[in-house]
């Protein structure tokens, strides 16, 4: 049997505005990068406590990452 990731979109949960805030938060009171993405994880957890640390940390990266992080293609 072969496990597959979540199809959940992490960005559509009720927790995310909370990631980003607590992220932002962190990002202008001069934070290590470090603490900024731990700030998002910690508020993901407050809103869904009965979650495991691994999934937590993964939901909350998949916001900030996909709020933050833009691709761009030289060509």
């Amino acid at each position: 049997m072969v496990w597959r990731g979540s199809t959940i979109d992490p960005t559509a949960d009720v927790a995310a505005a909370s990631v980003l805030d607590a992220f932002d938060g962190a990002r202008r009171a001069g934070l290590a990068s470090v603490d900024c993405y731990r700030a998002g994880v910690e508020a993901w957890r407050r809103t869904h406590p009965d979650q495991s640390a691994e999934y937590t940390a993964k939901q909350a990266v998949a916001v900030i990452l996909a709020a933050k992080i833009s691709l761009r293609v030289d060509e």
